[in-house]
């Protein structure tokens, strides 16, 4: 069996003592239970992150976020998702007062930017797919943003923004005067300005090389969903038991609502060039027998069989044809959650 980069690294560690807590039986055992708590639409991040933020709020902006709320009646799951992104609350409201003027195609990119179900994802008619071979993860923190911003999503969707209040990077967009007029120029507009934030201190003081993609150490740290702070999770995929630990992790924060990044590579059967972090997709769903994966180098959802984790295998479309999972970005657990 071939090495990978990480799995050298993940073994060096555990046997000096140095295995990532998420690892341990007890946080995977943890993890597994989280998992198969409630059901998927109930007791999410946004959920709390919403009645955290109402419960504190005074008695004018409560009643703003509940009239938001029922603005939206069906998707007032949306508005958590606002909240929870740390929008002020007269943006949120303004969102929602603008929601019935939005195209029906913004509205379901709004919604599910990852889209329904397996296939490729589409924003109107533009394919959600990295804009070159060095941005893979910067078009998954892109998906992934979405998914817990829907602000951005309605910037992206329609280039409109609410009040005098603009997300970080869509004014990081905006500041760096490159063209948005459409949604193709914002998406890709989004993903080299993620691509930049990963990349500008990649080495510590120094920048990463943009040429070799998006750190996985960086991903963590610049991640922004809902409040959540973000863990490297270095993976051996010939360890079973970390493997386990990993599905377990990854399964939990599906069913909280959170996104789960994945790195992947070849390994030195394949040549010492591909042993490191190659490739990044995103967990965006968990099925019967494994998950539903963005692959942005093809811009689709597609499955991944979790027996698939344990291990090396031939390419693997869910891998951006890779062969090796190596790395995870994994949501912090916060004391009582």
């Amino acid at each position: 069996m071939g090495w990978t980069a990480t799995s050298v690294a993940a073994s060096l560690a555990a046997a000096v003592g140095l295995r990532g807590r998420w690892a341990t039986p007890y946080s995977a055992a943890h993890a597994a239970g989280r998992a198969q708590r409630g059901g998927p639409d109930t007791d999410t991040v946004f959920a709390r992150a919403y009645a955290r933020r109402r419960a504190s709020a005074s008695a004018a902006d409560a009643k703003a976020l509940d009239t938001a709320r029922v603005t939206l009646a069906g998707d007032s799951a949306i508005i958590e998702r606002a909240v929870a992104s740390g929008a002020p609350i007269t943006a949120v409201a303004g969102f929602a007062a603008a929601w019935d003027t939005f195209p029906r195609t913004a509205q379901e990119t709004i919604r599910r930017p990852q889209g329904a179900g397996l296939g490729h994802v589409r924003f109107g008619t533009v394919r959600a797919a990295q804009v070159d071979e060095t941005t893979c993860g910067a078009a998954v923190m892109a998906m992934m943003l979405m998914m817990g911003d829907p602000l951005v999503a309605a910037w992206l969707m329609t280039g409109r923004h609410f009040g005098d209040y603009l997300p970080r990077e869509v004014l990081a967009v905006t500041l760096d005067g490159t063209g948005s007029r459409t949604i193709d120029e914002r998406w890709h507009a989004l993903q080299r300005v993620l691509h930049h934030q990963t990349t500008r201190s990649g080495l510590l003081v120094a920048p990463w090389p943009r040429a070799l993609g998006t750190p996985p150490w960086r991903v963590d740290d610049e991640t922004r969903f809902a409040g959540v702070r973000f863990r490297g999770a270095v993976l051996d995929d010939s360890d079973a038991g970390a493997v386990t630990a990993a599905v377990a992790h990854a399964s939990a924060a599906l069913r909280d609502g959170i996104p789960v990044p994945l790195y992947t590579s070849g390994d030195s059967d394949a040549g010492l060039a591909t042993v490191v972090p190659r490739h990044v997709v995103l967990l965006t769903g968990r099925t019967e027998h494994g998950f539903q994966v963005y692959e942005p180098g093809s811009g689709r959802i597609v499955p991944l069989a979790e027996a698939r984790l344990f291990g090396p295998g031939p390419k693997e479309p869910a891998y951006g044809q890779w062969t090796r999972a190596s790395w995870l970005v994994l949501p912090q657990v916060r004391r009582g959650h």
